[in-house]
């Protein structure tokens, strides 16, 4: 299944990153959102919670990487609220959208997969989160998906283990049309922003979580059909009720 050319924002990019140590001359910013045009459904997600809830100092006190996980699904509610905080929309400022997380120029390179094992009102499968519109679209059922990241990720467990884990990928022409060579140190910045948010998200929820740095990239891709070379996976985490 490949996104529309418009939102997928890379069309017509390939000469202009991997190769030049300067700024490319292209246009300066070609689209931040991706977007699959015939998915099996596309699943709405509740509004996040913007109140209340644990302070952040208390937070990042308790935030740790736990690899232990219950065999609970992982409710609706604390998906949306984990997602939203990753890298949600926060405010819109003429053409802009802003994010919980930020982004070398507001590029926003990092998009966002779902390997589900154990979700309320979720199939076992993949999935691709519509950050513009906070909603889930579903791309293929695969109740074997955590087995297949097992494997992708040097045979940690803790991916069949989990409710779900999230793999992002990185559109790397999004940065590289204005970053050149150096578009590559601001993507695994922006990566890394978006995780923690994503743990200090889980923390506050009581879950688990856990980020996966050793995986194949090219067997991760092929668990999200992405190409590896426009875009290719670059971080996972698990995540699911705490064991």
């Amino acid at each position: 299944m490949t996104p529309e050319s418009g939102d997928y924002g890379i069309r017509g990019a390939d000469s202009s990153y991997g190769h030049s140590s300067g700024r490319s001359s292209g246009p300066r910013r070609i689209g931040t959102y991706k977007l699959y045009p015939n998915p099996l459904a596309r699943i709405d997600l509740p509004p996040p919670a913007r109140e209340d809830g644990p302070g952040i100092w208390d937070a990042l006190q308790e935030r740790s990487s736990i690899r232990d996980y219950g065999q609970e699904p992982l409710q609706t509610q604390h998906l949306s609220q984990i997602l939203w905080a990753s890298q949600g929309i926060t405010r819109e400022r003429g053409e802009w959208q802003f994010r919980t997380a930020p982004s070398a120029g507001a590029l926003y390179p990092i998009e966002t997969y779902l390997g589900v094992n154990r979700v309320d009102g979720l199939s076992a499968g993949l999935y691709h989160y519509e950050l513009r519109h906070h909603r889930l679209a579903f791309l293929r059922e695969d109740p074997m998906i955590g087995m297949a990241l097992t494997r992708a990720a040097l045979g940690q467990t803790m991916c069949q283990r989990a409710a779900l884990v999230f793999a992002w990928t990185a559109v790397i022409a999004r940065s590289a049309r204005k970053y050149g060579e150096r578009a590559y140190r601001y993507i695994y910045m922006d990566a890394g922003h978006v995780a923690q948010n994503v743990y200090l998200a889980c923390t506050a929820l009581g879950l688990a979580c856990c980020a996966i740095g050793a995986f194949f990239d090219d067997e991760v891709n092929a668990v999200l059909e992405v190409d590896g070379r426009e875009e290719s996976a670059i971080y996972l985490a698990s995540i699911g009720q705490r064991g």
